[in-house]
């Protein structure tokens, strides 16, 4: 068998039959050369399915297969647009693992869309995971020089996405993907699908494209499993950032709005990235921010749960942040910008405090009522992680949008 296709059995006491089911699912990924949320996600619900009983049969593929062979790498363009392997793959697996639903997290640019039509061939209901925004940005983030962009989807053309080279500052990558969408506009893929939006911010973003009220479009977040412990009321006025220190994920502005607080209010930062340099200039000037780099994951753990709160200053619009996620699920409220998927998950939860990122005074006054109204804001933050974020409320609405009749009943070609 290909060993990019895996293939498990579920539980031994949870039979597949007619009053105890547990569908057979197909999921499908195109892993990136550099891993991120997306590859978690995809594992997490692999293994989530499993352990409820189901079989689950995995269809990978990795862009390290684009560094084996110069014909593949030449074909690339090609197989972006429409992959004959994946298509014949995926409905040879369908068929003899007996499918009941195909679930894509990511299919560009080695599967494409063309095992959507490799479900609909096989009568079998095929449902897409949103991730990010690719299918209205070639970009796939809505951000370009340093801020939002919308562009692509406002005017429905991609005419901006040429001039400014957004896939990978290349104008023949971009093409690639500009002529991937447009073709798969053309022939009616993206409403021929399900759709899996992690929040109703992302659902929103689609109406141009889509009907974002039909049967065919749900909402779910994302997980994560356990519980980091019981958290006791912090201390201390500290603060934590966890992540890539890069330009979109808000580390100058963090940097700057923080250097105006008082120095009661400390600040620790973990992680590695292209702001490095400013960062450890920071923690050398003031001592209330505190860098860190690399540690172990439970170390970052464990100060999250005793802190006031995660700090999340993205400037772009993120997907669904797993270490958001990760803070809810020890009563951790967050601390983040008011934009994008962040910002509705904040809004929603009320595990946290928002801020305008071109205030200052709105940054202060969302630091001062994380300290003064850190209780409640932790009980709302561990709440939302129980009724939405942990394994087995997931678990039961991911079968239920498995089990919709209208998205049943999406099988035509």
């Amino acid at each position: 068998m290909d060993n990019r296709i895996k293939h498990e059995g579920g539980q031994a006491d949870c039979p597949r039959n007619a009053e105890n089911a547990r569908q057979r699912v197909l999921m499908v990924h195109n892993f990136y050369q550099i891993g991120g949320g997306e590859h978690t996600v995809f594992t997490n619900e692999v293994a989530m399915l499993r352990r409820h009983g189901h079989e689950v049969v995995e269809y990978t593929r990795k862009n390290d297969e684009l560094k084996s062979s110069k014909l593949k790498l030449l074909l690339s363009p090609l197989t972006t647009l429409w992959s004959w392997k994946s298509y014949r793959e995926v409905k040879r697996l369908i068929r003899s693992e007996r499918i009941d639903v195909v679930h894509c997290h990511n299919t560009f640019p080695l599967i494409s869309p063309s095992v959507y039509y490799a479900a609909k061939k096989c009568k079998v209901p095929v449902f897409q995971t949103i991730h990010n925004f690719r299918i209205l940005c070639p970009a796939g983030v809505f951000f370009r020089d340093g801020r939002i962009c919308e562009a692509c989807r406002e005017n429905g053309s991609f005419k901006q996405a040429m001039r400014c080279r957004c896939y990978r500052d290349s104008k023949l990558q971009t093409l690639v993907v500009v002529a991937m969408l447009k073709l798969h506009r053309a022939l009616g893929t993206y409403r021929k699908i399900n759709y899996i939006f992690l929040t109703e911010f992302n659902r929103e973003k689609f109406a141009e494209l889509i009907d974002i009220n039909g049967g065919n479009v749900f909402v779910k977040p994302n997980f994560v499993s356990g519980s980091a412990g019981p958290r006791s009321a912090p201390s201390e006025k500290r603060f934590v950032f966890a992540g890539r220190l890069e330009e979109n994920k808000g580390v100058p502005l963090l940097i700057e709005r923080w250097k105006a607080l008082p120095q009661e209010y400390v600040l620790n930062i973990y992680g590695d990235g292209e702001k490095k340099a400013l960062v450890e200039e920071a923690a050398r000037q003031c001592p209330n921010i505190r860098f860190f780099g690399f540690v172990p994951q439970e170390v970052i753990e464990e100060d999250i749960r005793t802190s006031c709160g995660l700090v999340f200053p993205s400037i772009w619009y993120e997907g669904f942040p797993m270490v958001i996620a990760e803070s809810f699920s020890c009563g951790c409220p967050v601390l983040a910008a008011d934009l994008g998927n962040h910002g509705d998950i904040i809004r929603q939860s009320g595990g946290g405090a928002l801020f305008d990122p071109a205030s200052e005074q709105s940054f202060t006054e969302a630091v001062r009522l994380m300290v003064s109204d850190n209780a409640r804001l932790s009980e709302n933050a561990l709440e939302y992680y129980r009724s939405c974020l942990n394994e087995e409320s997931n678990y039961q609405t991911l079968v239920s949008i498995y089990n919709s009749p209208d998205a049943l009943g999406n099988v035509r070609d």
